[in-house]
This record gives structure tokens, C-alpha cells and sequence, in this order.
């Protein structure tokens, strides 16, 4: 009888199909033979739905339901009550690690009781603060080991300001608890790595980019995109909102010589929408922007192979916005389009390890990006380069069959550790 297959559990307090670098992770682990458990919060009708999609059959599924649409009545008021009474606890200087987890989310108690009633597994591998708390706790719990992947630096997601000292302890807390314990710790960015590095004084963690499958390429590159109506420009996110840059892309648009058409993909922030074609309007745009409805995750880099350019705007206005590399960057050169990006921190820094992966420009600087745009619309040679270019990044370096090898080798090793 062969020895049963090593446990693995992911924890996260969301959903399924709104955490690609966990779905990426639970595909390798399957693939590579371990069996998979993931403890995730879901919220959302619609998550559900493509949470099944998405899913492995292989997988154990522990579902954890928040909020008023998904949570039974009571569930959700005793959740919402738990984190008030926690985050009151937190201002009044009661706080440690499991009240400060209780208080970082509404699903935090329910997601750290949950992982630790669930099966027993050899390694927990926690995304986002509460679900590193819930991780942490499980394994210890039941002699395991684990692990912390950060996809942003979380101590930096929100401005730095005295409204909100309180919640950004609550994640020193949770963080400097768990961290120094973790078998080992991964980020998105060398920059987040770093900030890790520097803010709780564990060992660097492990870079491993928001990259995606070869398998999710198209098979060679092409000159230019096809949608129409052209040429496109093009820009994709779960949410379509303000402070992302797009205001900008708007105006860079309108003063472009080539008169691009912008297409954005993603579900629109409540009123942003309307902002954007009342300042298209203005500007004489209206009828060049166009916004595209969200798309499952592994279909992107395909849909994406279809627009001539690749936006990421991000204008870097939190210190993690600013170190942070966005998945879209990653996804527009596996689908061989090239990217312009603002000459934010962590741009910068990509650019300097890898010269001539993406086109910056000044942030905030609509002349500078309509120049860009127009410098490779107006140039079908430059443009088909420039796209030959992005792809080969993405079938030689910038893929998650590269990563995933790293991936597997942390956890063959905190498997060992963990006897």
C-alpha cells in the first residue's frame, strides 16, 4: 500500500477566483502529488459561481461564508459583533495576535476556528494577514509547519495617516507574530520582499511574480492586435475604479495623433463609470472607450493577445501601490503585448533588472504616455518588435512554469523541515 499523499492547506478570507497566485499554487501542489485543502472565505453570489469553475476535483473545498447575502442571519451578526468587540479591544491597547485577527476582517475568527477543525495537514500556507493567522494557528495546533506568501505589503496598503494607526497595528501585530515562525515567506515583488525584510527582520523572502502558464500564451506572436474597432489600447482589472491612473490613460487617449481606442475589461467601481464617459465626453472621446466585461482568469492572456498595447498606470498612491507589481504587467507579455507603464518604484526597479521590459512614462503625464502610444501605433515595424519582444519574456523568463519550480522547491523543503 503506497504512504498516503502529504496535506497541503491554503487559507485565504476570500474567494477562490479572486486570488490567482492561490489557484496557481493548488494546481502545482495537485500536480505534483500532494493533497490539496483550501479554507476560503466567500461573500460574494457571483465568487461562488466561478469558485465551482475554477475548482480542481481533486481539491477539498472548506468554505467559510461572511457577510449579509452569503452568511445565515445570525452568523453574520455574531461575525460583525466579534470584530467590533475585537478592534474596540485593539484602540484600548488589549491587543494581541488573535484579537487583532479577529478585528482584521469580519471572517476572522470563523476562518481560524475553521482551519483548525479542519482535516489535519502537513503544511498551511496563508494569504493575506487573517489568513496567515488562521494558518499559523492550525499548524501549530497540530505540530505542522507554515507558510506566509504576502501579495502585497499589507502594512502599507492603506495611506499613512493618523486615521488609520489602529488598523495598521492590528497587521503589525498579526504579522510580527507569525512571520518570524513561518517555514518560509514568498512575495509578489523584490520590493515587498524587501519591505518584509526590513520592517520584522525575517530572512528576505522568496520573489515569485504574478506570472501565468505558458499554456495560457498564444502560440507565436503577431504584428498587432485585431480588436475593432482599432487600433487598442488596453487595460484589465477585477475592479474598474479611481486612483488607478485611469484619468490619465483617458486624456493620453484623446491627445493621442494616432486616435486609440481604449478598452477597459473588469466590473466598474459604483459611479466611476459615468466618471469616465463624462471626461471622454469632454475631451471628444466618448466614442473610443469602451468598457469590456470580466473574463475568467484563464482566459486573459488569450483575450489580451487581441489589443495592440498594454496599459498598467498604477500611480503608486500608498507605499505598497508603489512597490507592488500588478498581475496585468506579467499577464500582457505572456500574451506578447507590450507594456507601458508608469515610472512608479517598483516600474523602475523591473525596468533596471530587465532593460526594455516595459515602455515607462511620468506618472500623471498624459502628453508623455499620448507620445508613447503614438511612437508605436504610428510604427507597425516597432510595434511588431516590440510585441515579438514581449512574448519571448513571456515563454523564457516571465511564467509560472518557471516559478512553479521554486514554488515546489519551498515546499518539498518545509515539508522536510516539518518532519
Amino acid at each position: 500500500m503506497s504512504p498516503p499523499k502529504k496535506r497541503v492547506c491554503l487559507v485565504s478570507p476570500g474567494h477562490l477566483s479572486t486570488n490567482p497566485r492561490l489557484v496557481k499554487e493548488a494546481r502545482a501542489l495537485e500536480e505534483a502529488g500532494y493533497a490539496v485543502q483550501i479554507v476560503h472565505g466567500y461573500y460574494l453570489p457571483w465568487g461562488v459561481e466561478q469558485d465551482r469553475a475554477i475548482a480542481s476535483p481533486g481539491w477539498t473545498l472548506i468554505p467559510v461564508p461572511f457577510g449579509k447575502k452569503l452568511a445565515p442571519g445570525m452568523r453574520h451578526v455574531r461575525q460583525k459583533l466579534i470584530q467590533a468587540l475585537s478592534l474596540q479591544a485593539c484602540r484600548i491597547g488589549m491587543r494581541n495576535a488573535l484579537t487583532a485577527s479577529y478585528a482584521q476582517a469580519p471572517v476572522g475568527r470563523d476562518l481560524i476556528t475553521t482551519a483548525c477543525s479542519a482535516p489535519p495537514a502537513d503544511l498551511y500556507i496563508g494569504h493575506y494577514p487573517t489568513g496567515l493567522a488562521a494558518a499559523a494557528r492550525a499548524a501549530a495546533l497540530h505540530k505542522a509547519v507554515h507558510a506566509f506568501d504576502a501579495e502585497d505589503f499589507h502594512l502599507g496598503d492603506l495611506p499613512n495617516t493618523p486615521a488609520n494607526l489602529t488598523p495598521n497595528a492590528i497587521i503589525h501585530s498579526i504579522e510580527a507574530a507569525y512571520l518570524t515562525s513561518s517555514s518560509y515567506i514568498t512575495a509578489a515583488s523584490p520590493l515587498i520582499a524587501q519591505a518584509y525584510r526590513e520592517i520584522y527582520g525575517v530572512p528576505e523572502p522568496v520573489s515569485l511574480l504574478n506570472v501565468f502558464p505558458k499554456s495560457n500564451a498564444p502560440s507565436a506572436p503577431s504584428a498587432s492586435g485585431t480588436a475593432q474597432p482599432g487600433p487598442s489600447v488596453y487595460w484589465f482589472s477585477q475592479t474598474i475604479g479611481p486612483g488607478r491612473g485611469l484619468e490619465t490613460v483617458v486624456r493620453a487617449i484623446a491627445r493621442a495623433s494616432s486616435k486609440p481606442h481604449l478598452y477597459l475589461r473588469g466590473t466598474p467601481a459604483v459611479g466611476f463609470k459615468a466618471e469616465i464617459e463624462n471626461l471622454a465626453t469632454d475631451l471628444g472621446v466618448q466614442k473610443r472607450i469602451h468598457f469590456v466585461d470580466p473574463s475568467p482568469p484563464d482566459e486573459m492572456e488569450r483575450l489580451g493577445s487581441a489589443y495592440d498595447l498594454g496599459i498598467a498606470s498604477e500611480i503608486g498612491n500608498t507605499e505598497n501601490r508603489s512597490i507592488a507589481l500588478t498581475n496585468k504587467i506579467f499577464s500582457y507579455v505572456l500574451s506578447g503585448i507590450p507594456c507601458l507603464a508608469t515610472d512608479i518604484k517598483a516600474h523602475h526597479h523591473l525596468n533596471s533588472e530587465n532593460p526594455g521590459f516595459l515602455i515607462l512614462y511620468k506618472n500623471h503625464d498624459f502628453e508623455d504616455l499620448s507620445k508613447k502610444i503614438d511612437s508605436f501605433l504610428f510604427d507597425s515595424t516597432q510595434l511588431y518588435l516590440a510585441r515579438s519582444h514581449a512574448w519571448t519574456l513571456g515563454q523564457t523568463n516571465f511564467n509560472w512554469d518557471n516559478a512553479k519550480a521554486v514554488f515546489l522547491g519551498l515546499v518539498e523543503t518545509a515539508m522536510v523541515r516539518g518532519g
